[in-house]
C-alpha cells in the first residue's frame, strides 16, 4: 500500500512539474460585412505560413468579436463563414493584447444555390481497439430504446428479455460520455430499455481497452455517446408511443456563446398500463427427493417508468484551459405482480396443488456531479493533462410481498432491502507525444465505494397472525471497497508496424461488516495488467490488427451479501462473502478492409479464465431446495470467428450483414459433472433506403443463440424490424412508425440447466409485437463539439 501510495505521490509531482504558464499574446478582432453588421458564428483560424493544419481556430460571438491566444511571432489569419469567400490577413503577436482593425468581408449572393452537400457516415467504422456504431446513420433509432440499438452493433449480443452480453461475456462496463454513471450501476437492462436512441449520436465498442483504463470488466467496455455537437444552438424534441403502450419523451439543447458552452437532456420512458406476460418454472429431481416434479405457471403483470436528466457545462478560460462542471439527476421505479399456480408431483402420494402470489417494487433514484480542468500545450495539440472529480450516489429500494397458499399451511413472506451506495473519484492523466509519432501517456486514479444496506425479513403462518421478525434471514451491512491505480502507456512505430503497449497497477482494499450474521469481509489484493495492440498497414484498404489484454472483475455488495431471497420457500438464492476477483486473459486478432463507405472486418478472438465468478445450482433432495449463489468456481474457454459487412450497393440503398460463430467450454471446478459446451452465435442483417425524396425505409433482423453459461442454456431467438421514415420542414421535423415482429404475438424464451442430479427448465413469454410511432422536431445553427472534457470513467463492476 504504502509503495503504491509513494508512486501515486511521485507521478502527480512529474506531471505538476509539466504544467506552466507560457508568454504569449492575445489576438482581438471584430468581423462585420459591408454594411457594418457583426457577423456570427464565422470561423477564425490562425496558420503558420506553409502550414495547412491551424494552430488554432475559434469562432466569433454574436457581437462578431473573435479573441484568441498564442505565442509571440507572424501567423496568417483565415476568416470564413457560409455565402462569404475566404479571407486570408497576415498578422503579428506581440506581448500582451493585440487589437486587430475590423475585419471587413463582402458576402457573394446566391453563391450556395444549387450545391446539395450531403454527409453519412457509414453505420459500422473500426479503429485500432473499438468497434463503432453511428447511431445518427440508422432512422429507425429515433423510435428505439438503447437496448433495440444494440442489438445491431456488433460484437454485442441483447436477447428477447433485455440480457446483455459483449464479446460473449455478461460482465461488462457501460459509460455514458466516457464516464461512470450511476444510472446503469444497478439495473442495465432496465436502464437500456428506459434510455430512448434518440438521444444517441454512436455506440463505442472497446474489446481491447488501453492501460488508461481501469482493468474492471471482462468482456470490454460499451460507451453511450450522446449528441451534443453545436456552435451557436441547436436541440430536438422527441416523442414515441407504441401499440404496448411504451412511451418515451425527451427534450435535448446544446448551446454555444464566446467561452461558454452548455449541452444538456432530459426525458422519461415506461409503460402506461401494466403489460402481461406468462412465466413457467419447472424442477424434476434425477435421485430419489421429497417431490418427483415441481411445476410453478402462472402470470405476470408488471410496468416500469424511468427519468433521466444530465447538464453539462464548459468554460474556456483561454485557448489552452477548459473547466467542465456536469451533474445526471434520474432513475427508475418498476413494479409487478405474480399470480402462479405450484403443482407437485410425489412418488407414492397424490400430487398437490398450491398457489404462489408475488407483489414486487423497486425504486432506484440516482444522481451525479462532477468537474474537470483541462490544460492543453502549445503548438502540440495532442499534449495534455486533466484533472477530474466524480461522484455518484444512488438508493435502491426494493419491497416484495409473498404468499404462498398450501393445502397444509400458508406461508406469508415481506422482505423488505434500503440501501444507499456513494462513489468518489479522484484522476489525473497526461500525454505526452513524443518524436517519430510516439505517444506517452500516464496517470493516477483513485476510487472510494461505500455503501450500506439495510434487509428486513418477516414472516408468518396465517392471515390472522402477526408479522414476525426472521432474524436468520434479516441483514445490516456496512461496506467498503477502495481502488488505486497508476498505469502507463506508450505507442510508437517500428518498421512498418505501430504497438500500442501499457501496463496498469491497482491495489483493491475490500471491508465490509453484515452485522446481523456476524461476517466480515476484509480483502486485499493488487494487480498487475499488462496489454498489448500490434497493427500494420499492408495497403491503403487493408489493416491486420493483433491484441493481447488482461482483465479482472471485483465482485460487488448484491454477490458478497449473504442474505437469502427465499420468496419461494424452495427456490432461493443468496450471495458469497468469500468471493475473490475473477481474471481473464483475451487475445484478438482483426483484419479491416476500408474503401470509402466500403467496410469489412473479420475478427477473430478467444479466452480464458480459470477463477470466473459464476453462479451456480445446487439441489438438497431431502428438502427439495433449489439453491443458486456464486463462487469462483468457473473456468471457461471461448473462441469466436466474426464477420461484418457495410457497403453502399447502390446511390440509395445501404446493407449491411454480421455473423459471429462461437464455442465455450464452462465448467464447475468444484464439481465437475457440472458443465456445458457448445457452439452458439449469430447473424444479422440492416439496410437503408431513400425511396423517394424525403421518404426512408430502413430495417434490420437476425437469429441469435447466447454463450452456453453453467446455470442455464437459452433458446435460439429471432427478431425483425422495418422503419418508415419521413421528414418535413426543410427536414427539421421527422416522423416515423416502425414494425417489430409482426408474424408472431408472444415469444417463448427458454432456460434449461442440466445436471445429472436434477434438470430445471424456466420459460418466460413476452409480447413480441409491436408498432411504434414517433416524432422528431430538430431545431438550431450550425454544428461544432463544444464539449473539450473526457470525464471520468469507473470501468469496472459486476453487473
Amino acid at each position: 500500500m504504502r509503495s503504491i501510495i509513494s508512486c501515486l505521490f511521485f507521478l502527480s509531482i512529474f506531471i505538476s512539474s509539466v504544467y506552466s504558464q507560457d508568454k504569449r499574446g492575445k489576438l482581438i478582432g471584430n468581423v462585420k460585412d459591408t454594411t457594418l453588421k457583426a457577423i456570427n458564428y464565422a470561423t477564425v483560424s490562425l496558420l503558420k505560413a506553409g502550414r495547412a493544419e491551424a494552430v488554432k481556430r475559434t469562432f466569433t460571438n454574436n457581437k462578431g468579436t473573435f479573441e484568441l491566444i498564442a505565442d509571440t511571432g507572424k501567423y496568417i489569419l483565415s476568416i470564413s463563414h457560409v455565402g462569404i469567400p475566404e479571407n486570408n490577413i497576415n498578422v503579428q503577436i506581440k506581448n500582451g493584447d493585440n487589437i486587430l482593425d475590423d475585419i471587413i468581408l463582402t458576402t457573394v449572393p446566391n453563391i450556395l444555390q444549387n450545391i446539395s452537400i450531403t454527409v453519412t457516415k457509414p453505420l459500422i467504422e473500426q479503429g485500432d481497439d473499438k468497434l463503432t456504431y453511428n447511431v445518427e446513420s440508422d432512422p429507425a433509432a429515433k423510435s428505439e430504446s438503447a437496448s433495440d440499438v444494440l442489438r445491431k452493433t456488433p460484437m454485442v449480443t441483447v436477447d428477447g428479455e433485455g440480457n446483455v452480453q459483449l464479446n460473449g461475456q455478461s460482465n461488462f462496463k457501460i459509460l455514458l460520455n466516457g464516464r461512470e454513471t450511476s444510472m446503469f450501476a444497478q439495473n442495465v437492462k432496465d436502464a437500456l430499455k428506459n434510455f430512448p436512441a434518440s438521444v444517441i449520436s454512436k455506440i463505442e465498442v472497446i474489446t481491447s481497452p488501453s492501460a488508461k483504463y481501469d482493468a474492471e470488466g471482462v468482456g470490454g467496455i460499451i460507451n453511450i455517446i450522446t449528441k451534443k455537437k453545436v456552435i451557436g444552438y441547436n436541440g430536438y424534441v422527441s416523442s414515441y408511443y407504441s401499440t404496448l403502450n411504451n412511451y418515451s419523451e425527451s427534450l435535448s439543447l446544446n448551446l454555444k456563446t464566446g467561452r461558454f458552452g452548455m449541452s444538456g437532456y432530459i426525458g422519461t420512458s415506461g409503460s402506461t398500463k401494466n403489460i402481461r406476460s406468462q412465466s413457467l418454472n419447472e424442477t424434476t429431481p434425477y435421485v430419489n427427493a421429497a417431490f418427483s416434479k415441481r411445476n410453478l405457471q402462472g402470470e405476470r403483470f408488471g410496468r416500469n417508468i424511468g427519468t433521466y436528466g444530465n447538464l453539462e457545462i464548459t468554460y474556456d478560460v483561454d485557448s489552452f484551459k477548459t473547466i467542465a462542471l456536469y451533474g445526471n439527476l434520474g432513475g427508475y421505479r418498476n413494479s409487478s405482480n405474480v399470480n402462479q399456480i405450484i403443482n407437485t408431483e410425489y412418488s407414492f402420494q397424490s400430487p398437490e396443488i398450491a398457489y404462489f402470489f408475488q407483489n414486487n417494487s423497486a425504486k432506484n433514484p440516482n444522481a451525479g456531479i462532477g468537474t474537470d480542468f483541462i490544460r492543453r500545450f502549445r503548438n502540440k495539440p495532442d499534449k495534455e493533462l486533466t484533472f477530474r472529480f466524480n461522484g455518484q450516489f444512488s438508493k435502491n429500494n426494493l419491497f416484495n410481498n409473498s404468499l404462498q397458499d398450501y393445502p397444509q399451511q400458508d406461508r406469508y413472506v415481506i422482505n423488505e432491502s434500503i440501501s444507499k451506495n456513494k462513489e468518489y473519484t479522484y484522476q489525473v492523466d497526461f500525454t505526452q507525444p513524443l518524436n517519430g509519432k510516439q505517444k506517452l501517456e500516464l496517470g493516477t486514479k483513485a476510487i472510494l465505494r461505500s455503501a450500506s444496506s439495510d434487509f428486513t425479513s418477516l414472516i408468518k403462518y396465517s392471515n390472522t397472525d402477526n408479522y414476525k421478525l426472521n432474524p436468520s434471514n434479516s441483514n445490516r451491512f456496512n461496506y467498503h471497497q477502495e481502488v488505486y491505480s497508476i498505469y502507463g502507456s506508450y505507442n510508437f512505430p517500428f518498421k512498418k508496424l505501430s504497438f500500442r503497449t501499457g501496463l496498469r497497477g491497482e491495489f483493491t482494499n475490500v471491508r465490509g461488516d453484515f452485522q446481523s450474521s456476524n461476517t466480515v469481509v476484509n480483502q486485499q489484493y493488487f494487480n498487475l495488467i499488462p496489454n498489448i495492440v500490434t497493427s500494420r498497414k499492408f495497403t491503403s484498404v487493408y489493416t491486420l490488427t493483433g491484441s493481447y489484454n488482461m482483465r479482472l472483475q471485483r465482485p460487488y455488495i448484491t454477490n458478497l451479501n449473504p442474505f437469502i431471497n427465499n420468496n419461494d420457500s424452495l427456490n432461493i438464492s443468496y450471495g458469497n462473502p468469500a468471493l475473490g476477483p475473477q481474471i481473464l486473459h483475451a487475445v484478438a486478432i482483426q483484419n479491416r478492409f476500408v474503401k470509402g463507405k466500403f467496410f469489412a472486418g473479420i475478427n477473430l478472438n478467444g479466452s480464458y479464465t480459470n477463477n470466473m465468478i459464476v453462479q451456480y445450482v445446487s439441489f438438497n433432495q431431502s428438502t427439495g431446495v433449489t439453491s443458486i449463489t456464486s463462487a469462483n468456481f468457473g473456468r471457461e474457454y471461448q473462441s469466436s470467428l466474426g464477420f461484418n459487412l457495410n457497403t453502399p450497393l447502390t446511390e440509395k440503398l445501404n446493407a449491411g450483414i454480421g455473423t459471429q460463430l462461437r464455442y465455450n467450454h464452462i465448467e464447475n471446478k468444484s464439481n465437475l459433472l457440472q458443465k456445458q459446451e457448445g457452439i452458439s452465435g449469430g447473424a444479422f442483417i440492416n439496410f437503408n433506403y431513400k425511396a423517394i425524396g424525403k421518404f426512408t425505409i430502413s430495417g434490420s433482423g437476425g437469429i441469435q443463440r447466447s454463450p452456453y453459461a453453467l446455470v442455464n442454456t437459452l433458446s435460439t431467438q429471432g427478431f425483425y424490424q422495418v422503419n418508415f421514415g419521413y421528414k418535413f420542414f426543410k427536414e427539421k421535423f421527422s416522423v416515423t412508425m416502425n414494425v417489430n415482429n409482426l408474424h408472431k404475438k408472444y415469444m417463448q424464451f427458454n432456460s434449461v440447466t442440466d445436471d445429472p442430479n436434477f434438470r430445471i427448465v424456466s420459460a418466460n413469454i413476452n409480447p413480441y409485437r409491436v408498432i411504434y410511432f414517433g416524432a422528431t422536431y430538430n431545431f438550431g445553427k450550425l454544428k461544432e463539439n463544444i464539449s473539450k472534457k473526457k470525464g471520468v470513467t469507473n470501468d469496472d463492476l459486476v453487473q
